[in-house]
């Protein structure tokens, strides 16, 4: 048996950028949808919530992935234009091979039905797009013939061959092949082309863009078929640019994602629209990105929302919230069935521990990088955040009534929060002070160094400071006044402090990698001489286990070490790498045998840790 498993992962939303459409893969059966963030592509599963797979191995930022029809092989390309092909059947993912494209971003890619050619286009400097092999890497054909970078590209799926691009030059461009050379272009758009794609059975393909249009196309010569008009609005199909056309695994509609909010299903027969799924009315909810597998339909929100699409009803069965900028904060609610987590940008997002169901916390209550959360007994939230506020959102849910959340300005940046059990006192440590917040009452106490985090003992008489100088101070807390009991020097920075559950024991950890113990009754008396240095960098953030026995470290180097009190010579559990390419920003243990963990990566991790 193992020292230690996954058992579950809340995976990262895909990145968006305004105005960029968001390319999506799928596997062939359908019940997996492809994204791309940071450097990992995610390979998440249409009908369970906690089983994605994350493929980690780029060294850039990645930009769009997609399999292979025959399901063995994924090609996924990255900012620096290299296209890499890896294998899908074992965890491992070996790699088949790397080929540089070109040297800007890849913006599409596109396998032809036998799983044997591989076109790629984006932004280069010599050439816009490639076809290659994807056994050898070798050239069979070129992709030339328009003049800016090329957003989309798709491979007739039968016989006779054709490719065909969608381009910033307005033009949609048919290749014929192999090998493949240029044959047409078609200046139907008067804007950008952004999605460009084949029906299942080759004999037509659409193209839609920056216009709001989409023009249906002959599969073999390109010949203009018709364009789909919606009858509300003047000859066009949607009010706003349309970042993405999918085709119905039967081919008989085409699904659409729109800036102007909407997602449309077209019938393909009468070039009418079907159905209209309004996703919402803010300019968040413009939809960037859409893919209809034989499983679902799913569209991608510019927040990063993924939308799972009943076609039938028009209507949205299921939202998936989360994040996809950085974690930095983790807490739990008091029973453990509901885990909340911060973010870089200021967003707040409810998870069901047990299902992996979520919900973002609206109206946003902060807007900037949120660098302390904590729940109370009775569900209140308790958050600080860079817009140097402490902010008390009322329990109840994900709609948040915003006139009921108490706000508190501080005078300086905070960097840490402590809040007891019963939420009766919150403790923050800022730049240049320390807040004390009790029961509605603000008070500012200076301090004469810059602290980086704080914690508060379970019976609210000690409060303990990390500072960036190198020690922590230790204060006696009556009412809402410190009083500076002792300080306790490190070698470097102190990144963060935590006392155990029953008040005995303090951790403190430290830029130099180290996690030492102090004995609260005993004067902060070492609790053991033995160098817990396992960590390869700085420390980032530590928990206690519920029974005070186990203690958790998160690292900048990517691992998690959970380490032992009544054994403090044996070699601790380590979780190397238990968030690739990514700092652990927080760790917290949801029971005596499960850890939670948040990544740089935006993703969130269970474990299991057995005693």
């Amino acid at each position: 048996m193992s020292e230690f498993s996954q058992t579950a992962l809340f995976p990262s939303l895909p990145r968006t950028a305004r105005g960029t459409a968001v390319v999506l893969g799928n596997t062939p059966a359908g019940d997996k949808v492809l994204y791309c963030n940071g450097t990992s592509v995610y390979t998440c599963p249409v009908n369970n919530l906690t089983n994605t797979e994350i493929y980690t191995e780029h060294s850039h930022q990645t930009t769009v992935a997609k399999y292979s029809p025959s399901g063995y092989y994924c090609a996924s390309g990255d900012i620096h234009g290299n296209v890499r092909i890896w294998d899908t059947t074992q965890t491992t993912h070996i790699l088949k091979t790397t080929i540089p494209v070109f040297s800007g971003p890849v913006k599409d890619i596109a396998w032809d039905s036998e799983s044997k050619r591989i076109a790629a286009v984006g932004e280069g400097r010599e050439r816009f797009g490639h076809v290659f092999l994807f056994d050898t890497g070798t050239s069979n054909g070129n992709l030339t013939g328009q003049a800016r970078a090329m957003n989309s590209v798709d491979f007739k799926p039968s016989r006779p061959f054709r490719i065909v691009s969608g381009s910033d030059d307005n033009t949609v461009a048919i290749f014929e092949g192999p090998p493949f050379k240029f044959k047409s272009t078609f200046g139907d758009h008067t804007k950008f082309v952004h999605s460009v794609r084949f029906n299942p059975d080759g004999s037509l393909f659409a193209s839609t863009g920056g216009d709001g249009t989409i023009i249906l196309y002959n599969g073999a010569d390109g010949t203009k078929v018709g364009v789909f008009e919606d009858d509300s609005l003047k000859g066009v199909a949607h009010s706003g640019s349309v970042y993405g056309l999918t085709w119905s695994p039967c081919g008989s509609k085409i699904a659409t994602a729109s800036a102007d909010k909407t997602v449309k299903i077209w019938n393909v027969s009468t070039l009418k629209v079907e159905k209209t799924v309004t996703i919402g009315s803010k300019i968040e909810d413009q939809q960037l990105g859409i893919i209809w597998t034989k499983q679902a339909l799913v569209s991608i929100s510019a927040t990063g929302f993924v939308n799972l699409i009943n076609p039938e009803l028009g209507s949205v069965d299921e939202v998936r919230y989360g994040h996809n900028k950085a974690i930095t904060a983790l807490a739990t609610s008091s029973d453990g069935k509901t885990l909340y987590s911060a973010d870089a940008e200021g967003h707040i997002t409810a998870w069901e521990t047990a299902t992996g169901k979520s919900n973002r916390i609206i109206p946003e209550i902060h807007a900037t990088m949120i660098t302390g959360i904590k729940s109370t007994s009775n569900g209140n939230l308790f958050t600080v955040s860079w817009d140097d506020h402490l902010k008390v959102v009322p329990a109840g849910g994900s709609s948040v009534d915003s006139s009921k959340v108490v706000s508190a300005k501080l005078s300086s940046q905070p960097l840490g929060l402590a809040v007891s059990a019963d939420g009766h006192i919150a403790v923050a440590a800022c730049y240049k002070h320390v807040a004390i917040y009790v029961q509605g009452k603000l008070t500012e106490v200076p301090i004469g160094f810059n602290s980086s985090c704080v914690a508060l003992s379970s019976d609210k008489q000690l409060v303990a400071v990390g500072g960036q100088d190198s020690k922590v101070h230790l204060y006696k807390l009556s009412g809402s006044s410190l009083s500076e009991v002792k300080t306790i020097s490190h070698a470097a920075e102190i990144t963060s402090v935590a006392f155990s559950n029953n008040g005995a024991i303090l951790v403190a950890t430290d830029q130099s990698r180290k996690v030492i113990l102090y004995i609260v009754a005993n004067n902060f008396e070492l609790a053991h001489t033995h160098s817990w240095t396992f960590h390869t960098a700085k420390v980032a953030c530590v928990s206690w286990s519920p029974d005070n026995n186990r203690l958790a470290t998160g690292s900048l180097d990517n691992s998690v070490i959970i380490w032992n009190m009544s054994k403090p010579s044996d070699h601790p559990i380590i979780i190397k790498g238990a968030h690739a390419m990514s700092s652990v920003n927080s760790v917290l243990w949801l029971n005596a045998t499960t850890i939670v963990s948040a990544g740089q990566d935006s993703n969130i991790k269970f474990w299991n840790v057995p005693l």
